[in-house]
């Protein structure tokens, strides 16, 4: 009987060192692209050199061990080949970890607090499974190996998930990063397909098209929220049911993203066959701290802290975040502690100070800078603001 039990613990600390080639599958280079950090590739270079000559080193372990099957059954194991089975298989694990440590630390989606909260969690389990290859090595018999193996199996399953919980970080990060994005680009679609509507383009396909944008870029954010949550309700091994429904929704979260730039390709090629029809056409970037005012037709993205004043002829206004509206006399309204705004029409007139700032405009029109912060349009880039900004051709005169 006993002979037994030392066969299935000892397979059983094979599958567990097997997780440790499967499991880094979970944090594929896709989901973590290399910043330009020459350190941080070393490390990874070493790690990942380190990694492959321990699964080479588990990998004779285990056939040593696959050969000694029959034997097994007698009780006529030899002690060594149990033991270097077992050490091969935590130094498999452990190489393991520090490979998803550099590529936590190479990853462009995780902020450098992320990246330090996820190595520190990861050290203290490098740092236990190195205790245990102590007291492997250390070992007298078999019934203490085999305690080793036990305590180690179970503690692999806190890594295996905190290794798939912390993939689902990195990818987060990285979808949120591109719902941003995607958030700016169909502001600026909005804009341009209105004014080729103005030039009395027939934009009905486009509109559809931006309407398709828009609904897979809010199923993808739809997505990504159940996914976090999914992912923050996982707390111990059994709670494995939640992280694989976190995945589920990542990869639907994935198949909106795919369709939203689905939606964008052909809406490019759209615009590209009808953007000649349109003159005048130019955007402003500028990002600082200080007061601007900004007055023409197309559109005008403002996020920030401070107090925001919007008018507009025609068009329309949106404003999201926390603070106190105020309507005023002449038509306009003020925003204080605004978050982001989007204006949209012709005859806009935005007012922004502040802290913090980030405006982007789109059509035509001018912009007054005041403070410091850098700016840019289609042509031309400044280092300070002070000054009148044009871009994208005359401005309105109903504005």
């Amino acid at each position: 009987m006993l002979t037994e039990v030392i066969k299935m613990k000892a397979m059983k600390l094979l599958s567990i060192a097997l997780v440790a080639m499967l499991a880094l599958s979970l944090l594929p280079p896709g989901y973590a692209q290399p910043p330009p950090v020459k350190k941080a590739e070393e490390r990874y270079k070493a790690a990942k050199s380190s990694y492959l000559s321990a699964m080479e080193m588990y990998k004779n372990a285990r056939q040593d061990f696959m050969k000694i099957r029959g034997p097994a059954k007698r009780g006529t194991v030899p002690f060594d080949k149990l033991q270097n089975f077992v050490l091969r298989s935590i130094d498999a694990m452990i190489a393991h970890i520090e490979l998803v440590k550099a590529r936590v630390e190479m990853s462009g989606a995780l902020t450098e607090e992320e990246k330090l909260e996820a190595i520190e969690r990861l050290d203290i389990y490098v740092s236990y499974l190195k205790e245990k290859r102590i007291e492997a090595e250390q070992a007298e018999n078999r019934e203490q190996l085999l305690k080793v193996g036990r305590e180690v199996r179970t503690k692999w399953l806190e890594v295996r998930l905190e290794v798939r919980k912390i993939a689902g970080r990195v990818i987060i990060s990285r979808i949120d990063r591109i719902l941003t994005r995607a958030e700016g680009i169909g502001d600026r679609l909005e804009v341009r397909v209105e004014a080729l509507s103005e030039a009395g383009e027939d934009t009905t396909e486009l509109e559809a098209l931006l309407q398709q944008y828009r609904e897979h870029l809010s199923l993808a954010a739809e997505k990504r929220n159940m996914a976090e949550e999914k992912l923050n309700a996982v707390t111990s091994p059994e709670d494995a049911g939640s992280l694989r429904e976190a995945h589920t929704y990542l990869r639907e979260t994935n198949r909106h993203i795919k369709e939203m730039f689905v939606a964008l390709r052909q809406i490019a090629r759209e615009l590209r066959d009808r953007e000649v029809t349109v003159t005048g056409f130019g955007a402003l970037f500028a990002r600082g701290n200080g007061s601007a005012v900004l007055r023409g037709d197309g559109g005008v993205f403002v996020s920030g802290n401070g107090t925001l004043t919007v008018k507009v002829s025609s068009g329309r206004v949106r404003v999201v975040g926390a603070g106190e509206k105020q309507e005023n006399e002449d038509g306009s309204v003020t925003y204080s502690g605004f978050g982001r705004a989007k204006v949209v029409g012709r005859g806009i007139h935005v007012s922004v100070t502040g802290e913090n700032l980030l405006i982007r405009a789109v059509g035509r029109g001018t912009a007054e800078l005041s403070g410091t912060g850098e700016w840019r349009t289609v042509r031309v880039a400044g280092s300070s603001w002070s000054g009148e900004v044009s871009y994208g051709g005359e401005v309105n005169e109903s504005s």
